[in-house]
């Protein structure tokens, strides 16, 4: 099972992967956060802790590499794969689904699923990206916000484009 999070920065989405883990601790997940991948760069780069203010974007095809790199490998061990990243544009979520499709060489395709976390008010999110290691800050989020279209754009994302061929 492949499960999509879909909602801005301060939403909750690595908290609730962190907590399917724990709740969950019989299956085999996987939690995979760009974030993640890039703290763990930046760390080994400049031995300190991950800061958007010194994040140098250009690291972000690196960043793609990795995360790219990492689903491959977890597809083949794990139960269930979270994606636990922003997915805020329903059109660069489909060819991640196609993508994750055609890494499976045996078996049937996995199920994919989204866990959309709604829209809450951007000043409980500000308070929230306060609260944070690494906030990204109120504009973001206010632009995150804009971005963040119905849940059933994003279901629709996923589906199998050869249920439909």
């Amino acid at each position: 099972m492949i499960i999509f999070t879909v909602g801005t920065s301060a939403s909750g989405k690595s908290t609730w992967a962190r907590a399917m883990q724990s709740q969950y601790s019989s299956l085999n997940i996987h939690v995979i956060e760009r974030d993640a991948i890039r703290a763990a760069l930046y760390y080994e780069a400049s031995g300190q802790p991950f800061s958007w203010k010194t994040w140098d974007k250009a690291q972000e095809d690196h960043v793609q590499s990795l995360w790219e790199e990492t689903i491959r490998q977890a597809i083949m061990e794990a139960d269930v794969l979270i994606i636990a990243d922003t997915h805020l544009d329903p059109e660069r979520l489909a060819p991640y689904a196609e993508w994750i499709r055609s890494l499976r060489t045996t078996g049937s395709d996995p199920e994919m699923i989204i866990q959309y976390f709604s829209s809450i008010p951007l000043i409980d999110l500000i308070r929230r990206d306060q609260g944070r290691v690494n906030s990204v800050g109120g504009a973001v989020l206010r632009e995150q916000l804009q971005r963040l279209q119905p849940e059933e754009h994003y279901w629709r994302a996923i589906e199998s484009k050869r249920t439909s061929q």
